[in-house]
């Protein structure tokens, strides 16, 4: 792919035809508007990519992704910026879940917030065992931003997801294991070995037979989907004009308890 990326790690086995992707935002890999909009330019170009017939999401030294980068936050209580930055992370989202190339998540450390979004729009998800999960927007006053009230309501059922949703709740790989949320959880040492040898099943089966599976599989979902990004983006930049967005924020800067307005 040739392309300068300032936020991502590529690299490429063509003898198995699997690309590991990462991004490149340390210590904790946390998702700005660069990180999202050079992840959608990825996702975008993936189906054109020579050679590549999986990819493996994999993550840093302490973290897949722990989340947004909340120095951005208020920004959006700006209408314009907050539709622009929704706009950003929808691009991103809509590329990876309507990708026909397989892509698996190989996680580890706090995947949290936007950085779970990313991971549940993946086609599989390996954790290590170490690995933690929530989606916490509720408690900052807002919620999941990126497509990830259908994309966990997909994956774990629309009770489950509510209790998660409502609650901001963490959970550990086990338990995210049993709910489904995650496809398999591994030990740590044994995460990015198990990743690229599944990666490298899949790479090995006929790109045509994959790629109508994965239409036969997620069409109905994709086509939804888009509907679900366009509500979402109007609740979205509403969301962040109301007063419980703006509590949220400061008192988790505060690292206070938030004092919520009343309805």
């Amino acid at each position: 792919m040739q392309e300068e990326w300032n936020t991502l790690a590529l690299a490429h086995d063509p003898a198995r035809a699997v690309l590991e992707l990462r991004i490149q935002h340390p210590p904790l890999n946390l998702l700005n508007q660069e990180v999202r909009r050079e992840l959608g330019s990825f996702f975008v170009a993936l189906p054109a990519l020579p050679g590549v017939r999986c990819v493996v999401f994999a993550s840093g030294e302490r973290s897949f992704c722990a989340g947004a980068d909340l120095k951005e936050y208020p920004l959006r209580f700006d209408p314009a910026i907050a539709r622009a930055h929704v706009d950003n992370a929808h691009r991103m989202i809509l590329a990876l879940v309507e990708s026909d190339t397989p892509v698996i998540a190989a996680l580890r450390g706090p995947c949290l917030g936007g950085g779970l979004e990313l991971a549940l729009g993946c086609g599989y998800r390996i954790a290590a065992r170490s690995s933690t999960f929530a989606l916490p927007e509720v408690k900052r006053g807002a919620w999941p931003g990126t497509g990830g009230i259908a994309l966990l309501a997909r994956l774990v059922g629309f009770s489950r997801a509510r209790r998660l949703l409502y609650s901001g709740e963490t959970l550990s790989a086990d338990d995210a294991l049993l709910l489904g949320m995650l496809d398999e959880v591994v030990d740590d040492a044994a995460l990015d070995e198990r990743a690229h040898a599944l990666a490298a099943v899949f790479a090995q089966q006929p790109a045509t037979s994959v790629r109508t599976i994965s239409e036969l599989l997620d069409g109905s979902f994709r086509t939804a989907f888009r509907e679900h990004l366009r509500r979402e983006a109007e609740s979205f930049v509403r969301a962040y004009q109301l007063p419980a967005a703006r509590e949220g924020y400061q008192a988790f800067f505060e690292k206070r308890a938030p004092h919520w307005p009343q309805p």
